[in-house]
C-alpha cells in the first residue's frame, strides 16, 4: 500500500477558500478509480510554519500512484483549482507496512476486487483473450487493437468516432453472448463469452448482478413500454445491447450518468457487489465491500481473517421497482440491433 501526502499553503486563509478546497479534494472519491482511500484535514493552529490543508491518499501500488498523477479528473478539476489557489506545497510518498489478512470464503481478484477499475480490467481482459482465441484476432486488429490496453481504451464512450460505447457493441457483440429467448444464464453456450465465464465459474456473482443491472437500466430508458413488448430489459435478448450497457456500467459513475436515471441505477454504478470500497489499514479498522456486511476480523491459528455476510441490497431495490407496462406477444420476432 502506498501513502501519498501533500500539504498546501493557500493564497488566503479565509474559511470559504479552505472549505471549498476541502470539498474539491474530497470530490475525487468515486471519480478517480485508482484511489483506494483518502482524508483531507484543515489546519487549526495557524503557526508560522503551518500549512493550511493536508491531503492523504492511498494506492495499491506505485503504478496506481503514477496513473493518479495523470488522471483526467485529478488534472483538470483538482490540480486546476490547487494551482490557482495555493502558493506552495510539499509532498511525501512512502510504502506502508503491509497489513496482512485473509478473507473467509472470498478471494481478491476472483470474486472480490480492489476497485471497479480492477474488475473492469480483469473482465475485459478475459474478454479480449476470449476473442483472440476464438477466431477474432483479425477483428481486433481491424480496429487497431493489438493488446489488452488497446482493448480497454476501445471501451471508451467515444471510440471509433461513435458515442455511448457503441463501438464496442458493434465490433464485438457476436463474441459476447448468444441472443436467446431464455432468461437463464445456464442456457448460454460456452462458444460465446458469457456462457464461457459461467461454465468455467468465472465472475459468477458479477454476472448475476450484470443481468439485474441491465434490466434496471433498460427500464429507465423506457425500453419495456413498447407495444408489442420487445423484451428490451432481458439481458440475453440482444448481444449488442448487453455489451454496450456493460461498457456503460464501467465507464459511468453516479455523478456522470444521465440525470434521468433512477437512484437504484446510480447506486449500482458505484456499488458493484464484491468491489472493495474501503481497505483496512489495521486490525481495528473497518473494511467496506459493496453488497456485503463486514462482520469484523477474527484470528485463527495466527492468521487474521475478515468475515463478511452477503446483503440483500439488490433484492431491496427490486421491491422498489416502478410498475412498468409490458405487453407479451408470443411470436414477437426477436431482432439483434447489430
Amino acid at each position: 500500500m502506498i501513502k501519498h501526502i501533500v500539504c498546501f499553503k493557500l493564497k488566503n486563509d479565509s474559511i470559504e477558500l479552505r472549505n471549498k478546497t476541502k470539498e474539491i479534494l474530497l470530490s475525487m472519491r468515486g471519480k478517480v478509480p485508482m484511489l483506494v482511500d483518502m482524508n483531507v484535514g484543515i489546519d487549526f493552529l495557524g503557526s508560522p510554519r503551518s500549512y493550511d490543508i493536508i491531503l492523504e491518499t492511498y494506492f495499491n501500488s506505485k503504478e496506481d500512484l503514477d496513473k493518479y498523477q495523470n488522471n483526467p479528473y485529478h488534472c483538470e478539476i483538482v490540480k486546476t483549482h490547487m494551482h490557482a489557489n495555493t502558493t506552495s506545497s510539499i509532498a511525501v510518498d512512502y510504502e506502508l507496512d503491509e497489513f496482512k489478512y485473509e478473507i473467509v470464503d472470498h478471494k481478491i481478484g476472483i470474486d472480490f476486487w480492489n476497485s471497479k477499475q480492477e474488475l473492469f480490467e480483469k473482465f475485459y481482459g478475459e474478454f479480449y483473450d476470449f476473442i483472440f482465441h476464438h477466431g477474432g484476432k483479425q477483428d481486433l486488429e481491424s480496429h487497431q487493437i493489438f493488446n489488452k490496453q488497446d482493448f480497454y481504451a476501445y471501451a471508451d464512450w467515444f471510440a471509433d468516432n461513435q458515442d455511448s460505447c457503441y463501438a464496442m457493441g458493434f465490433s464485438f457483440h457476436k463474441y459476447y453472448l448468444t441472443p436467446s429467448e431464455s432468461i437463464k444464464i445456464e442456457d448460454q453456450p460456452n462458444t460465446t463469452f458469457i456462457g464461457y465465464c459461467y461454465k468455467n465459474h468465472m465472475f459468477t456473482d458479477f454476472l448475476n448482478f450484470l443481468i439485474t443491472f441491465f434490466a434496471w437500466w433498460r427500464n429507465d430508458e423506457g425500453c419495456t413500454t413498447f407495444n408489442p413488448y420487445n423484451h428490451g430489459d432481458k439481458f440475453f435478448n440482444s448481444s449488442w445491447a448487453a455489451l454496450v450497457d456493460t461498457s456503460k456500467l464501467f465507464y459511468l459513475n453516479a455523478q456522470t450518468v444521465y440525470h434521468w436515471q433512477s437512484f437504484r441505477v446510480k447506486y449500482a454504478l458505484d456499488h458493484i457487489p464484491g468491489v472493495i470500497l474501503k481497505h483496512p489499514m489495521h486490525k481495528e479498522d473497518t473494511m467496506k465491500v459493496a453488497g456485503y456486511e463486514f462482520l469484523g476480523f477474527e484470528e485463527r491459528d495466527h492468521v487474521l481473517y475478515a468475515l463478511f455476510k452477503r446483503k440483500d441490497t439488490y433484492n431491496y431495490w427490486e421491491k422498489e421497482a416502478k410498475t412498468i407496462s409490458k405487453v407479451e406477444v408470443k411470436n414477437y420476432k426477436k431482432v439483434d440491433p447489430a
